[in-house]
């Protein structure tokens, strides 16, 4: 969809979306086949111009397991965007399902699974902060300290589009047990991680459109965040920039519009809109609601001074507020989930 715009990341050099930024699809980029039914997507990496930030997908067929995999450096926030499945964190299997975000800790041995009785795949979004040049030297990516370009093309022309449907499928969801987030606390989960949702965080509403801080230093994490905002028809979430973060904003559901150096661009679920340091960004509702999650690296103190959270140099972490918001659960946040 809108894959004529010049910001389209297939439209840009690797120079220009490392400065400028760029649109891109969770169904373009290298496919790297896993094992028998796990495949991985590496849609925006340093191979194609990201910095601090990188983002997959990862499908996992009914019956498949991803093994276990750590990273010495990288943070990663993990999406549950399709199907039903398990996490494994801290050598115990939980339950997940679309709307779950998970995230996990450098050094921390994670992986997932889907059930052998599902009927569909498992489809999980990572954000990885920064990338992980490990795995990518693993595949053969990455070698003698630079990128295998060579490799990457020949991927690129194997590579098929992919096939996941805009449509919506996340929902809240009280499940994690006790790897729920909010209830381990900030301490333990920057240790071990944990599993949050989506649709619930921490206010804030600064830039007119309702956000919630859903993974951020205030619950534990340390070099990545993730964040949602919830935009009623044709509101906007303000044009910004930050000082020092890359933005990696996925749009959840609906159709609107992403705001990239110096104009408008149109959007939908299924795109996501990277904005290195210093580049004006910013989201809107068209005639639709439309609901956008975006992760940075590292996280947004910017954002957090201003909503009151970062005061005299101390980051609050304990007696946080969190909630869905009500005017958008009022104004029926879901009917734009199918």
């Amino acid at each position: 969809m809108f894959n004529n715009d010049p910001a389209r990341a297939h439209n840009r050099s690797i120079a220009e979306i490392a400065t400028r930024g760029a649109l891109f699809s969770i169904n373009e980029g290298i496919e790297v086949i896993e094992g028998e039914g796990c495949k991985t997507r590496l849609i925006g990496w340093p191979g194609n111009g990201t910095r601090m930030v990188s983002f997959h997908t990862h499908t996992c067929a009914p019956g498949a397991t991803f093994d276990d995999i750590s990273h010495p450096i990288t943070e990663k926030s993990m999406i549950c965007i399709r199907g039903s499945g398990e996490v494994k964190l801290i050598n115990k299997w939980n339950e997940i399902a679309a709307g779950n975000v998970v995230y996990v800790p450098h050094n921390c041995a994670h992986a997932f699974r889907n059930s052998s009785r599902a009927k569909e795949d498992l489809v999980i979004l990572s954000f990885n902060c920064p990338p992980p040049m490990d795995y990518y030297q693993k595949i053969g990516l990455f070698q003698d300290g630079s990128i295998n370009y060579g490799k990457v093309d020949q991927l690129l022309l194997s590579s098929k589009h992919g096939e996941l449907t805009s449509e919506c499928l996340m929902r809240p969801n009280d499940l994690g047990g006790a790897e729920r987030g909010y209830l381990k606390g900030a301490e333990s989960v920057s240790q071990s991680g944990g599993i949050f949702n989506i649709f619930t965080g921490v206010p804030f509403t600064k830039f007119i459109s309702e956000m919630r801080f859903v993974l951020w230093p205030g619950i534990g994490t340390r070099l990545c965040n993730q964040h949602v905002a919830f935009h009623l028809p044709y509101q906007v979430f303000q044009p910004h920039y930050h000082p020092i973060s890359e933005d990696a904003i996925y749009c959840v559901a609906g159709r609107g519009k992403g705001y990239l150096e110096s104009r408008w661009i149109d959007m939908a679920a299924g795109d996501i809109l990277y904005a290195p340091a210093n580049v004006k960004h910013g989201t809107g509702g068209g005639d639709t609601k439309f609901i956008a999650s975006g992760c940075a690296s590292p996280p947004q103190f910017d954002l957090y001074e201003r909503a009151g959270y970062l005061t005299n140099g101390v980051l609050q972490t304990k007696n946080h507020q969190v909630n869905y918001p009500e005017e958008f659960l009022s104004s029926g946040v879901f009917d734009i989930l199918i």
